[in-house]
């Protein structure tokens, strides 16, 4: 893997994480640019993370949420990419962290759509 992959993100930890539709935008785009890489994959999660900013502010504890999985599955991708892990170890690890976003998101949505009435079928 490039070293200049290792930095991309080393600077995305350093950073700290880009609470913004266009910030967000970016670095899925940035993250895409790196081709066939299985870190290119972690475009999908902040892609997605990206539209659901753009439904509007994200709650304080959601944010806490998905910052307790970015950072330290981040940081499992850098590891592996790091330390010459093969492909497959270090897409594993990109999908967790994918996966993991989406559940959070999912299950945010789950929990709107409880207050959201529903027509009477009749009974």
């Amino acid at each position: 893997m490039e070293p200049d992959v290792v930095a991309f993100l080393e600077e995305i930890i350093e950073t700290g994480f880009v609470w913004d539709e266009p910030g967000l935008a970016d670095l899925a785009g940035r993250l895409a640019a790196l081709g066939g890489s299985p870190v290119a994959e972690l475009a999908h999660g902040f892609a997605g993370l990206g539209l659901r900013l753009g439904m509007g502010e994200v709650p304080e504890p959601l944010r806490r949420e998905v910052e307790a999985v970015v950072y330290p599955r981040l940081w499992k991708v850098l590891e592996a990419v790091k330390a010459g892990l093969p492909e497959g170890e270090q897409r594993a690890r990109v999908q967790v962290l994918n996966r993991r976003l989406a559940r959070l998101l999912a299950a945010e949505a789950d929990e709107y759509s409880n207050f959201i009435p529903r027509p009477f079928t009749g009974a």
